[in-house]
């Protein structure tokens, strides 16, 4: 089977872009002992697989509820509390199988039980497959901030099977479009085209289509990280929609938008700002406005405005004290600006609410 593959230093991490179960299970069966934490909803979903897996010798399995209010200090606490009670070791593996949330925080638990062990990301959701998996960033949220506490740690592989988005909601499919879209941007005209022919049949979840988004995401990921495994200089490109979109997802405790819905609006807003400054051609703005406004859904969902301009002061990317923006410059070119105004966000975050993406308070 061929892999694609990123590099980070002198290891190589293999991504499989698969169809069934029989990639997932033979790793498990390489190993002598395994810890599998499952999102519990995917275990709902996919009874027989998570019986074959714990039929597996020497593989222990938990379940986790996957809500974003669960990524937290209490429940990584209780995860590596298991993996003590259930004797895994320095040489064991564990398998992360769900979406971003159930990645992040296994995959950070990997990286502090006993200092570090092996981990396989197999990701369940569009956006975990694009994104979250890919790249060795792992972490839970702070009542500061979105993943403000975390580690870079590799995993040992990335196992994507796209049977698991089969059962995958519309509102779930929407929120890795919105990672997608992000991409778009980034890479240029090639992908930015394709996104726009085929975004229907994305949002209809065509096989080979989903399967050729992925792989154009993945093949994006991998050279950003790359470049920059440590995310010290160009790999910030890839927080484009970020900035704004943490802010709000911050701003309304993490309950009100998903986080792909959250980087469909903070990528119109950081667009419009780039625009108004200047940087970027109305035509672009429209281009990008039109794809986000063919994806994401209406919402009348109220988001405190003093409240987002509170939280861009915890940003990550804050340097010397200003907050850095990853701001668009056309298809396919970024640049990071720390010299946005309030007003600058203010008329950002108007402008989305006036598109219907949101209501501010």
């Amino acid at each position: 089977m061929k892999a694609l593959n990123y590099r980070v230093n002198s290891s190589r991490v293999p991504i499989y872009i698969v169809d069934s179960d029989s990639t997932l299970l033979a790793q498990l069966r390489g190993v002598t002992k395994a810890a599998v934490v499952v999102d519990s909803r995917v275990a709902e979903l996919y009874k027989n697989l998570v019986s074959e897996i714990g039929g597996v010798d020497g593989t222990v399995i938990t379940t986790f509820q996957a809500r974003e209010e669960n990524k937290n200090l209490d429940k990584l606490e209780g995860l590596l509390t298991f993996f003590f009670q259930k004797n895994i070791r320095r040489d064991s593996v564990l398998f992360a199988i769900g979406g971003g949330i159930t990645g992040d925080l296994s995959g950070f638990a990997a990286a502090v039980f006993q200092r570090g062990i092996d981990y396989v990301q197999v990701p369940t959701t569009l956006l975990a497959m694009v994104d979250s998996s890919v790249g060795g960033k792992v972490g839970v949220n702070h009542n500061f901030g979105k993943n403000m506490i975390g580690a870079f740690h590799q995993p040992s592989s990335i196992i994507i099977n796209t049977k698991f988005l089969e059962t995958l909601p519309k509102e779930e499919l929407i929120c890795g479009l919105g990672e997608i879209t992000k991409y778009a941007v980034l890479s240029g005209e090639p992908f930015f085209d394709f996104l726009e022919k085929n975004h229907v049949k994305l949002l209809n979840k065509e096989e080979k289509t989903l399967q050729r988004i992925i792989k154009m995401s993945v093949e994006t990921k991998k050279r950003y990280v790359e470049k920059d495994v440590r995310e010290s200089g160009i790999r910030a490109h890839l927080n484009l929609g970020h900035t704004v979109g943490h802010a709000i997802e911050a701003a309304t405790n993490f309950n009100k938008f998903k986080h792909g819905e959250a980087v469909l609006i903070g990528l119109v807003a950081e667009s419009h700002i780039a625009m108004h400054m200047k940087l970027l051609h109305p035509s672009h703005f429209e281009r990008i406005l039109k794809i986000v406004r063919q994806i994401a859904r209406q919402s009348n969902e109220k988001v405190p405005l003093e409240e987002v301009l509170n939280r861009l002061n915890y940003d990550k990317k804050i340097k010397s004290g200003k907050v850095r923006f990853i701001l668009p410059t056309g298809i396919g070119r970024v640049v990071i600006r720390d010299d946005v105004s309030t007003k600058n966000v203010t008329d950002a975050m108007k402008f989305v609410a006036s598109d219907g993406l949101l209501s501010i308070t």
